[in-house]
């Protein structure tokens, strides 16, 4: 078993796993070492630890690690991987894009593969049946769309995304900006979708982030939702990399 720490733009992610599966995770709006002592108090045959973050972390946290484990790895765009990285600009691509098509891949082997992650921006992503990176698209996410009409217009006001379905077309402000918003990621995912499949058959569709469940049941392919996406590629990560020390 090994220790995973995702730690994303809004919060972060502490995890125990063994191989594919997720033994125990939570989230907290900051990770530090109280919340490292207590997984590794609790979980005595934890081998290893990696770290990811897309934001800036304390140093006190690798530190604190690096004398926890002998094996212990900060992911940047030199980590070997378990893929093929065929991205123009690798050190330019987000940690976690990379770490949710590892786990994309070790889930779905041999198999063509469009990652979605809906979190704070959506990216798509394409992992193709050799286990190779292509790389995909960045879009604003749900959160961001609201706020972006509301700060850059003058009477628009600021909304988040409704419980009950939108309409397709809105008879008031407020569902014309939510039916706008929600409409539009659910067309830009679909047509995504459609547009990839052309080009690479028998598609696996996978979406994860913090707003897949949201988008679940109403988008109309075919897809598989995993919430640990990102953790069980950075897990495969660190079984790769600590294989290759041995």
């Amino acid at each position: 078993m090994n220790l995973v720490l995702d730690l994303g733009n809004t919060s972060g992610k502490i995890a125990v796993c063994d191989g594919t599966r997720v033994v125990e995770w939570a989230g907290y709006p900051k990770i530090t070492s109280r919340e490292i002592r207590y997984f590794h108090s609790v979980y005595k045959g934890l081998k290893g630890a990696i770290v990811s973050s897309v934001v800036n972390h304390s140093r006190e946290i690798v530190d604190y690690l690096n004398n926890l484990f002998s094996i212990c790895i900060e992911l940047n765009s030199t980590t070997a991987l378990p893929l093929l990285n065929k991205y123009k600009t690798p050190e330019t691509l987000g940690y976690d894009r990379i770490a949710a098509a590892v786990g994309a891949n070790t889930l779905f082997p041999g198999k063509n593969v469009l990652v979605i992650d809906a979190g704070t921006a959506i990216t798509f992503d394409i992992v193709t049946k050799n286990s190779e990176f292509i790389g995909g698209n960045i879009s604003p996410g749900m959160e961001m769309r609201f706020k972006a009409l509301n700060k850059f217009t003058g009477r628009l006001p600021y909304l988040e995304a409704p419980e009950d379905e939108v309409p397709l077309i809105g008879e008031s402000t407020h569902e014309a900006i939510q039916s706008g918003v929600i409409s539009g990621i659910l067309f830009e995912i679909e047509g995504y979708i459609h547009s990839v499949i052309k080009k690479y058959s028998r598609l696996q569709v996978v979406i994860t982030g913090g707003d897949a469940k949201f988008f679940e049941k109403k988008l109309k392919s075919s897809i598989f939702v995993n919430l640990n996406l990102n953790i069980i590629g950075l897990n495969r990560i660190l079984d790769y990399n600590a294989g290759k020390k041995i």
